[in-house]
Formats: structure tokens, C-alpha cells, sequence
């Protein structure tokens, strides 16, 4: 019975790394947060349970795709990032435009 239960584990840590990816996809970051923090509990009560018995193959399959995810991540961060940098510029543009025209 312990054989079977690492893969149902893993099988379950992967369904929420697609969870996480739906939810980073979405934008809907409040969500992705809990997922996130859910998503480390488990992989962190994995190891613990199952240390000794863990297929290497399984785990990095594991790890693969949840590199995938924080890549995607990554990218989402930095693509919001620009966002910002281009609304702050477009902000001081517009101030400047008034400031300009309020002069003549």
C-alpha cells in the first residue's frame, strides 16, 4: 500500500502545479499566491513522508515542470513590469503635455 501512495502524491503534485499554471495564466494573482504556498506544503510533506522511497525519474519530472511554471512566472513578472514602466512614462509624458500647455 505505501508503494502505490507516492505516485498518487505525485500525480496530485502535478495537478496543482496545473492549478498554479491556470491561475499565473489568469493574472489572478491573489490565487496564485495560495496556490503557490499550497503547492510547497505539499511537495514539503512529500519529502518528508516519502524521502527513502522517492523514483528520481518521477521527481525530476516533478521538478522539470516546476521550473516550466516559475519560468512562465518569471515572465509574467517582468511582462507587468514593462506594463508599468510604460504607464509611469506615459503619466510623466501627459504631466509634462499639461505643464507645457498651461504656459502658453
Amino acid at each position: 500500500m505505501q508503494a502505490s501512495l507516492a505516485p498518487d502524491v505525485l500525480h496530485l503534485l502535478h495537478d496543482a502545479l496545473d492549478k498554479l499554471s491556470g491561475a499565473v495564466e489568469g493574472d489572478d494573482h491573489d490565487l496564485t499566491q495560495r496556490l503557490m504556498d499550497a503547492y510547497d506544503q505539499q511537495v514539503r510533506a512529500y519529502l518528508d513522508e516519502h524521502e527513502a522511497r522517492i523514483d528520481a525519474g518521477s521527481l525530476r519530472g516533478l521538478i522539470a515542470r516546476q521550473q516550466q511554471v516559475s519560468i512562465r512566472m518569471a515572465a509574467r513578472r517582468d511582462e507587468a513590469g514593462s506594463h508599468l514602466t510604460a504607464d509611469r512614462r506615459a503619466v510623466r509624458a501627459s504631466l509634462a503635455y499639461l505643464r507645457a500647455e498651461s504656459l502658453t
